[in-house]
């Protein structure tokens, strides 16, 4: 009798092992599109036997796991930050694009119309509606050039304000990692709970590696302490906030942990690209924008210098004289007296001063085909060309990074997928599993009642 009232105990223990497998099985299905959540599983151990004929003692739950494997989470972490900075770079970079305009629709549109001006008053020299044409195209010509140089300042603060929002990510998750942290120090390590917090950290330390390469190094408790070249962002519970100084006259974001800038030290994660593109790329375009700029101002008001203007007084400058190559682009200006009253006939068209002369109109014309950009290697138009290549090839490179690595990035999710991932079919197979050993359990069960209810039946009799 004895032993049927303890066969009754371990059923019972039994029937509760497998429902809780069915318990388990109806998160896994009820969270499939779950992003971060990995597959549980549960662990069932038999009941060793007290007496030695005794045939056990049934069954016990001894927990609930999720099948991670931290090995493919750290690969993951590893690879983000450069997909991450390829697409930043890509995102930023077709802003700039965009701005070169098409071909013969930009500076070199307006190169080419501000010589056209030159030839037609080579060929109309004393023609004050050529010489109007001239001091126009000019106009507009540097209108150009200082719009390009606005579009290109607006690229950097726009991603200066990219670099600002991301430091207040990092430090938003930061936070939340180091709060998780926290929680998992109160959290049995073999219950749902603690499992639920596992998820979000992967996926907070998935985020952020995104932002920024990282070092996750795992704690004791399953915590994560989080390092950034060499300095600490989570200890435990824990965080320390990254931080921003502006820069100088630029007024850029320097980023800072503690007291000490890492700015340049950050090279991957959407960081790390925008902080190329803010201080590499852009400011590269801009001195190669500027040096066509410069050179523009220097080889035309050489030329014009040389000639005479109608009044048969020797030609000034045509444009404003530049301090350095540094910001022409932005400065760079038709001087006021071409504005003026009579302002026309300070063109210098003449080479020799007589009247009706072109030689000098000519000269300024040919200059559309002087090697006189990049060490005299290159034309205007060419220089110009060669900017908007580098824009191109700078553009291209970046989403190559992006697609290469993102490309890595889906093959490990995939893996991650086959070992944490969800199958519905799995799951199906494991609840009938379940569902047929509860079954299973109850008829043995309501055997063992039976057996009990005859017994006690014949004892009254």
């Amino acid at each position: 009798m004895a032993d049927l009232i303890r066969m009754l105990g371990f059923t019972s223990r039994a029937l509760e092992a497998q429902r809780f497998g069915l318990d388990v099985v109806g998160q896994n299905i009820a969270n499939v599109n779950t992003p971060g959540y990995t597959r549980r599983v549960v662990d069932l151990a038999a009941v060793p036997p007290v007496e030695p004929l005794s045939a056990g003692g049934g069954v016990e739950v001894q927990g609930v796991r999720s099948l991670r494997d931290l090995l493919i989470d750290r690969r993951l972490w590893q690879e983000h930050p450069e997909e991450q900075r390829g697409s930043a770079m890509a995102d930023a970079l077709a802003g700039v694009e965009a701005a070169l305009g098409p071909a013969g629709s930009s500076i070199d549109g307006a190169l080419d119309s501000f010589f056209d001006a030159f030839a037609a008053l080579a060929d109309a020299p004393t023609s004050s509606t050529a010489r109007q044409e001239v001091i126009l195209q000019g106009q507009s010509l540097a209108a150009s050039f200082r719009d390009m140089s606005s579009h290109f300042e607006s690229a950097i603060r726009e991603t200066d304000l990219g670099v600002r929002g991301a430091v207040d990510e990092v430090n938003r998750l930061t936070a939340r990692v180091a709060s998780l942290n926290a929680a998992l120090s109160g959290v049995d390590p073999a219950t749902g709970e603690s499992l639920q917090v596992h998820d979000e950290l992967a996926v907070a330390i998935e985020e952020l590696s995104g932002l920024v390469q990282v070092n996750a190094v795992q704690r004791t408790d399953g915590g994560f302490d989080i390092e950034i070249n060499g300095g600490a962002l989570v200890v435990g519970d824990r965080a320390y906030a990254l931080g921003v100084s502006d820069r100088g006259v630029t007024g850029v974001a320097d980023v800072t942990l503690g007291d000490v800038t890492i700015t340049s030290a950050l090279r991957t994660g959407t960081l790390g690209g925008l902080i190329e593109t803010r201080d590499v790329l852009v400011p590269g375009y801009r001195a190669q924008l500027d040096e066509i700029a410069a050179s523009v101002v220097r080889e035309v008001n050489a030329v014009h210098r040389q000639g005479f203007d109608a009044n048969g007084a020797a030609g000034g400058d045509f444009f404003v004289p530049l301090a350095g190559t540094a910001g022409a682009a932005s400065s760079i200006a038709v001087e006021a007296g071409f504005s003026a009253a009579g302002g026309t006939a300070l063109v210098a068209a003449s080479k020799t001063g007589a009247a009706g002369d072109n030689g000098n109109a000519r000269a300024l014309a040919d200059l559309r085909d002087a090697l006189v950009v990049d060490g005299n290697t290159a034309t205007f138009t060419q220089a110009w060309g060669n900017l908007v290549y580098a824009v191109g090839r700078d553009s291209a490179a970046a989403q190559g990074i992006r697609d290469t690595h993102g490309e890595i990035v889906r093959q490990i999710r995939n893996l991650q997928d086959s070992v944490s991932g969800i199958s519905l079919d799995e799951e199906a197979a494991d609840m009938l599993r379940f569902q047929r050993a509860y079954e299973a359990n109850a008829r043995f069960f309501r055997a063992i009642d039976d057996t009990i209810d005859i017994l006690m039946r014949t004892f009254d009799a």
